[in-house]
């Protein structure tokens, strides 16, 4: 059975997102009030406006009924508007927007992909970095008008 909750500023956890309700859906919840921290495991689904993330677990660290920091584990795959993201591990730090995607990096949308072993995506400015993949060297295909739909 899945457990859906909606986190609303201090509704269950204390968790807030500042200003965008936060929703996570998962198999199993364990929420620590003591050391600020909640566990989510199971086909972990988090929304937050427009910004889409699941994975297998989740760690969220709140101050103050805020988020402060969240982990992301195994099979991370992340959405905002038309561009996509997947690693094995990622980390989300509230204060500066960052979404860090670790270990088989990728972003991609429709103008085409980015991979690399680190991917840092800015949330608020939709902006990427990305840091030296297999052998030292990042990879980027570019798709023209006349590729699209098309296998490289």
């Amino acid at each position: 059975m899945k457990v859906l909750l909606t986190l609303w500023l201090c509704l269950l956890t204390g968790i807030a997102w500042a200003g965008d309700a936060v929703t996570i859906e998962s198999e199993q919840v364990t929420v620590d009030h003591l050391h600020s921290q909640a566990e989510f495991k199971g086909g972990v689904h988090l929304v937050r406006g427009n910004f889409d993330l699941r994975c297998d677990r989740l760690l969220a660290y709140y101050q103050n009924n805020e988020l402060q920091r969240a982990e992301a584990f195994g099979r991370v795959r992340m959405q905002q508007g038309d561009k996509r993201g997947a690693a094995k591990h990622a980390t989300y730090n509230k204060k500066d927007e960052l979404l860090i995607l670790v270990g088989k990096a990728s972003v991609e949308d429709s103008d085409g992909v980015i991979r690399g072993e680190k991917i840092i995506h800015n949330i608020k400015t939709e902006h990427t970095q990305v840091m030296q993949g297999n052998g030292g060297r990042v990879r980027m295909r570019i798709e023209s008008e006349d590729s699209v739909g098309k296998k490289p």
